[in-house]
């Protein structure tokens, strides 16, 4: 009790992680259950309100938005739809007659698990939509088309996203622990009096940090190219942003180093927070896929920004409506960020 209550940090932040835990599972279960889908409705007669029921009625597979075909041609193309459903005009009157009507469906197959959510909708709601009437034969069919040439398969868009995950983990900690310790050991104050600038001290500091945590990361990348089978298409590209956001999240980690002063605090806090942010971020799909409300708390995660340039540089595909270049550019805003205010925390010498 007398070593706990030195260390209350420790015991809050422990605390934080488990809670953070509970909100992990929450968003596991809400991301991706109701994805985005587009209606447009040509006919208006009594069968095609019916079929639009059917379709609202599937379980964690879309949620319709019902829109004019230009809007909903400019939103899927801009990455805020995953699909466009198309109800014919005559539609009720061929239902009528016997006919068997081809439902137009374009989709954004940029992750496979996506795709096959509305490809396993779709023909539950026609058969529901199909047994309410009585009809003897089925009386629906979907036609697909995709707005990519090729799937991207779950496992290999996940592994990529977990390699985010990875170097905020793996960097973040080795960053907190190269700068935790100096408040630990009391040695911070010498910083001051060395004869190298404390920019400097700090600068040795990270890059060793920082290469540790790109090799490990390093043999992270072989073990999805030789075990899972997932090459990327470019390995500068690949390399080049893995190192990169090896670079940024050492430096955040620095910093929440300089500000808790502990490593029994920084750790935990990291790994509290890591897999909320993880989830949360577009790692699992799209996070613009996942609702307004949860697509903007996104952008509060440094690993949205990382999933968004690594699935670019692995797979070639964009997960997020901001251009690569910009995910890139905020990622540099929090190193700079972090390597700043790290620096006044080191400069000030304080040890308790």
């Amino acid at each position: 009790m007398a070593h706990l209550r030195r260390n209350r940090g420790f015991v809050a932040l422990t605390t934080l992680a488990a809670v953070s835990f509970l909100v992990m599972v929450s968003l596991f279960g809400l991301t991706g259950s109701k994805a985005p889908v587009a209606l447009i409705n040509l006919d208006g007669g009594p069968y095609a309100a019916r079929l639009i029921e059917a379709l609202e009625r599937t379980n964690h597979s879309f949620a319709l938005k019902s829109m004019n075909a230009n809007k909903a041609s400019e939103e899927l193309h801009s990455g805020q739809l995953v699909g466009i459903i198309t109800v014919p005009a005559h539609f009720s009157q061929e239902i009528e007659h016997g006919a068997t009507v081809a439902i137009d469906v374009q989709i954004d197959n940029i992750n496979v698990d996506l795709t096959s959510d509305v490809q396993r909708a779709l023909p539950a709601a026609i058969v529901a939509f199909g047994w309410r009437h009585n009809f003897p034969g089925l009386r629906v069919r979907m036609v697909e088309h995709d707005v990519l040439p090729n799937d991207t398969g779950y496992i290999p868009y996940l592994v990529v996203s977990a390699l985010a995950l990875d170097a905020m983990l793996i960097s973040g900690i080795l960053g907190a622990l190269a700068i935790a310790r100096e408040f630990e050991s009391k040695t911070v104050n010498f910083l001051r009096l060395s004869p190298a600038s404390v920019s400097a001290v700090l600068a040795g500091k990270l890059i060793v940090a920082i290469a540790i945590a790109t090799g490990a990361l390093g043999i992270t990348v072989l073990a999805i190219i030789l075990i899972y089978g997932v090459v990327p298409i470019s390995l500068f590209a690949t390399l080049s942003t893995l190192c990169a956001c090896t670079a940024i999240f050492t430096c955040f980690g620095a910093w929440l180093g300089a500000v808790l002063k502990r490593t029994l605090a920084a750790v935990p806090l990291l790994f509290g927070l890591v897999m909320p942010l993880y989830i949360d971020s577009g790692a699992l799909e799209p996070a613009r896929f996942d609702g307004e409300p949860i697509w903007r708390i996104a952008h509060l995660s440094p690993i949205y920004y990382a999933v968004g340039a690594l699935e670019w540089a692995y797979h070639g595909i964009r997960v997020t409506p901001e251009p690569v270049f910009v995910d890139l550019l905020v990622l540099l805003g929090i190193a700079i960020a972090s390597v700043a205010l790290t620096l006044g925390r080191l400069s000030k010498g304080e040890t308790r």
